[in-house]
């Protein structure tokens, strides 16, 4: 595994996928976007699978009018893994890099904070939807995008997130590198 200083580079073109179907279209002009943890470790590691899409959507949203956003909630989860050793499953990054990282992705996102009326959401949603376990990290995330007025949220890993949700779900892998 390689990693590097987070860049960006430009490729590709912005597409989605909506829920578990194959339905293929255009991210429409002025959509609002939360970016989940896993899409930001795949712009910063060059060995992962999606990092050529993590890293278009990151140097394209903004000339195609997509708005990008990043929890707080996000911020944590990244450098967690960020800085966790490799042999435990993170990318071995020093503090100083992951935030450096951060720092710019900042340039490309706006932030939101979780809120009181997430959690009631997050917690309304988990009895709805039935999660337990590591999904409900997710579920949070997901309700901190619908108070904040996301349209959508964008992963790796869309198997995360209930079927039915009142966001679409972007799977990275959808988009064109």
């Amino acid at each position: 595994m390689t990693i590097r200083n987070f860049h960006f580079i430009r490729s590709g073109h912005t597409a989605i996928r909506t829920g578990r179907g194959r339905v293929f279209m255009r991210i429409e002009r002025g959509t609002k976007v939360l970016v989940d943890t896993n899409v930001l470790l795949e712009a910063t590691d060059e060995g992962r699978r999606f990092h050529a899409q993590a890293q278009s959507l990151f140097r394209n949203a903004s000339d195609d009018g997509v708005d990008l956003f990043l929890g707080t909630q996000v911020l944590r989860e990244y450098l967690v893994v960020a800085t966790r050793p490799i042999e435990n499953n993170g990318l071995g990054m020093s503090s100083e890099l992951a935030l450096e990282n951060i720092k710019r992705f900042q340039k490309r996102v706006s932030l939101v904070a979780e809120t009181l009326q997430a959690g009631e959401l997050f917690i309304e949603w988990a009895g709805k939807y039935r999660i337990c376990g590591k999904r409900l990290h997710d579920l949070q995330i997901l309700a901190t995008a619908s108070v904040s007025g996301m349209h959508a949220l964008i992963t790796a890993n869309e198997k995360d997130y209930p079927v039915t949700t009142p966001l679409i779900i972007i799977p990275l892998s959808g988009l064109g590198d």
